[in-house]
């Protein structure tokens, strides 16, 4: 079976060769992300992010991070307080999100 001519953007083919010679070609896409959102929960601030369906929660002037499963605004709570350090800002809460995914997973050898 021949690759697809055209990848869609994000999309990155990777090719495996087993022991007797046979290929397989596998697809990966990116990590789905939303965010981050700023909301408002009882007077204060709040950052959300979303990346690979892991939800991270950071009230302002705090350095905790609670971490969720699902989408932002539907998600379980898995892991509350880890934490982060660095200005409260969007691309912080970002940036803390997708290394801790990719933390996560490579436990489980999830490149």
């Amino acid at each position: 079976m021949a690759g697809l001519p055209h990848l869609p953007p994000g999309l990155k083919a990777e090719t495996f060769a087993y022991a007797d010679g046979r290929q397989v070609t596998v697809y990966r896409a990116p990590y789905r992300s939303e965010g981050p959102v700023l909301t408002d929960e009882h007077g204060t601030h709040v950052l959300y992010y979303m990346f690979a369906e892991y939800v991270f929660r950071w009230p302002e002037r705090t350095t905790r991070v609670d971490v969720g499963h699902g989408s932002i605004g539907k998600h379980m709570r898995l892991r509350e307080g880890l934490t982060i350090t660095g200005r409260w800002s969007p691309g912080r809460l970002a940036e803390f999100g997708q290394h801790w995914v990719a933390e996560h997973l490579r436990k489980f050898g999830i490149p």
